[in-house]
């Protein structure tokens, strides 16, 4: 059968449009930007590495940067501790500044079993405030300390504070950093302690004598006051 010229020229339209569309569906996947869609994830996670590194950098450059060393003289007053059952805190140094005169009145507060008092000196830290509590609950049941006396207080050097025992430096470290301190310092204080007759027959953990105890204290602002956030054994510092 012989087609006519016009049927011919139909077919060979039909044969162009067929061959013209086909790449145009087959054209779209390949012009999706996928480099630029991983690329964004990539940025991401590199910034995201720099900002878990870069505390650690700066907590260690500004740890130190807010120790205090030297406290300006200022006027403190030794108040006497009158107990109607005779307990007594003897000074045998001077109350130079205010950390002095902070760690002299925490003494004072637990011998007069003033928890209000004595928590009033102590910063936001759930272990040291129930250890006050406990101290100050054991002499208004009559128990704990009957005396303390105060030989020396002086504050560290940071050089002697970084020589301080691995396991306690790492701890005043977290400390320093988990309660937001941008001030602190550490008090060395060498004083002595007898019992009270109740106290004694409770077994205490540790004989009366002379013993050096080293006080965390801090400011979590510059209107802040200073105040007591833990304190340290004699092991605080292997060479003292």
């Amino acid at each position: 059968m012989k087609l006519s010229p016009l049927c011919l020229l139909a077919a060979a339209a039909l044969v162009l449009t067929a061959c013209t569309s086909a790449p145009a569906s087959s054209a779209a996947p390949e012009s999706t930007p996928e480099p630029a869609a991983s690329a964004e994830p990539e940025a991401t996670s590199e910034a995201a590495s720099e900002a878990t590194a870069a505390p650690a950098q700066d907590t260690g450059a500004d740890l130190y940067a807010g120790y205090v060393q030297d406290f300006p003289e200022v006027g403190t007053m030794a108040t006497p501790v009158e107990t109607e059952d005779g307990r007594t805190l003897t000074l045998e140094c001077s109350l130079d500044n205010e950390i002095d005169q902070l760690i002299y009145d925490h003494y004072r507060y637990e011998l007069l079993g003033d928890a209000d008092a004595a928590l009033a000196l102590v910063g936001d830290t759930e272990t040291y405030r129930a250890t006050v509590e406990s101290e100050v609950q054991n002499v208004q049941q009559g128990a704990g300390c009957q005396s303390y006396t105060l030989h020396e207080m002086h504050i560290l050097t940071p050089e002697e504070v970084q020589g301080a025992a691995p396991a306690d430096l790492d701890l005043l470290t977290k400390e320093v950093t988990d309660s937001g301190l941008v001030q602190w310092t550490v008090q060395a204080v060498d004083l002595s302690w007898t019992y009270t007759e109740a106290e004694q027959a409770k077994g205490p953990q540790l004989d009366e004598g002379r013993y050096q105890r080293y006080f965390l204290l801090g400011k979590t602002s510059d209107a802040d006051s200073w105040k007591i956030y833990d304190f340290f054994w004699e092991t605080f510092l292997p060479d003292a």
